[in-house]
């Protein structure tokens, strides 16, 4: 026997359904399409690492690839990635999977843990990206830090026209150092060296490292003597001058030289600078080391009496031996070249003036020491200056001589001061 069940089926209208639409709603056959934007412009920095273990690892390889990364929510926290950018700020950190964990079917699904393995680590691209360091988190201990900058770098020459890679052409324009005229064998000097770096751009501002350095010769010693960096900010068409003081102190006689070098680069990876020759300069100063003699002015007198509007003023040159009177080095004051004799104030030497002597000779003789009273035997040269108000001034307390003398291998400068008493 067939039992015949009738079912009625009733329908209640949906909401947004036909007898619930507007009159003036859309016709949705009418709506268009949504356009898709298949040039997606995100992408990923690629680190491919090959782990010897939980804490050893090496890098094989590192690139941009095209393609955005995928998310890193909900991966285990068996690793931490820490991104940071070139002033070792973090950008972001992120849980990651381990190459060293793997899935294996037996009676059971589990995790083993495998000696070694490689695997790609894939994070979201920034331009101000530098290094990722990838870390262990259970163990809390760093695996190895990955230098992603040259593949950045690489991206951006490969790709001039991304909108993360800028263009700026840097360059160092000048390095000037300022030195005294002469320095003396164991006195320190002040250096000051002015560097000037540029933007040509075409892009701009730009964050860029200016290091600068010194290398000193044989016979001169400079401090600070190690490598200084700087951030500086440069935008297109204004240059900044950076300045840097140096103490040099020359330890043997004779012409020393020291070399101040500037080099200015980008601080990220993905600004490219396409004149990189005119990134570096270098610029050599020669420091006359002077060597330090003792000099007796208006010998016979203790108090060197000076009337700016006198006569002729005579200074005695005095021959020593090494060591006498605190003289590191021996001096034959015969030895004088009398064409290469200045006389005046130490500021005014240190400038280049002074006043020459006026025989255009030295005068040998056994002079008076600075006792005023002992002639110890050896030949002396006296010299004789003016006009001395164009030597020195109403304030000075001393009279010094600057020149050149026939020293052991060639011709060497020497420098020597005595007290004045200016008289009114």
């Amino acid at each position: 026997m067939i039992i015949m069940v009738a079912l009625t089926l009733v329908i209640a209208p949906l909401q947004g359904s036909a007898d619930s639409f507007r009159r003036d709603d859309p016709d949705p056959t009418t709506i268009p399409l949504p356009l898709m934007d298949d040039d997606d412009p995100a992408k990923a920095v690629v680190a491919r690492v090959t782990f010897a273990s939980r804490t050893q690892a090496t890098v094989d390889r590192t690139s941009v690839s095209l393609q955005r990364a995928h998310t890193h929510i909900g991966d285990p926290p068996i690793l931490k990635l820490s991104l940071t950018d070139v002033d070792g700020q973090v950008i972001d950190r992120m849980n990651a999977w381990s190459p060293l964990w793997a899935y294996s079917h037996g009676d059971r699904e589990r995790v083993d843990i495998k000696a070694g393995g490689s695997g790609s680590f894939i994070v979201p691209f920034s331009p101000a990206l530098s290094t990722m360091t990838i870390t262990d988190s259970a163990l809390n201990r760093d695996v190895v830090t990955v230098d992603v900058k040259p593949a950045i770098r690489a991206f951006c020459v490969s790709h001039p026209s991304d909108p993360d890679c800028l263009e700026s052409d840097l360059s160092v324009d000048a390095v000037e150092p300022r030195a005294p005229l002469f320095a003396v064998l164991g006195k320190p000097v002040t250096v000051t060296v002015a560097s000037t770096v540029s933007n040509a751009g075409p892009d701009g501002p730009t964050d860029a490292r200016v290091e600068r350095t010194v290398t000193a010769g044989t016979g001169v010693t400079v401090t600070p003597d190690t490598p200084e960096t700087t951030e500086v900010a440069l935008a297109v068409g204004t240059p900044q001058r950076l300045e840097k003081t140096y103490t040099v102190t020359c330890t043997q006689p004779g012409a020393r030289t020291l070399d101040f070098t500037t080099a200015v680069a980008p601080e990220r990876a993905s600004v490219i600078d396409p004149q990189e020759a005119n990134n570096r300069r270098t610029t050599r100063l020669t420091v006359d080391c002077a060597v330090p003699i003792t000099i007796n002015i208006q010998p016979g007198s203790t108090r060197n009496p000076v009337n700016l509007n006198g006569a002729v003023l005579p200074v005695a040159a005095l021959t020593t031996r090494a060591g006498e009177y605190g003289n590191p080095i021996a001096f034959n004051a015969t030895g004088i070249d009398a064409a290469s004799l200045r006389f005046a104030s130490p500021s005014v030497l240190l400038l280049g003036g002074g006043v020459p002597e006026i025989h255009s000779r030295i005068h040998p003789e056994n002079s008076l020491e600075p006792d005023e009273v002992t002639r110890d035997g050896d030949t002396d040269a006296v010299l004789h200056f003016r006009p001395r108000s164009d030597a020195l001034t109403p304030t000075d307390t001393s009279g010094c001589v600057l020149g050149r003398f026939a020293g052991p291998s060639g011709p060497l400068s020497f420098y020597g001061c005595d007290s004045v008493t200016i008289a009114p």
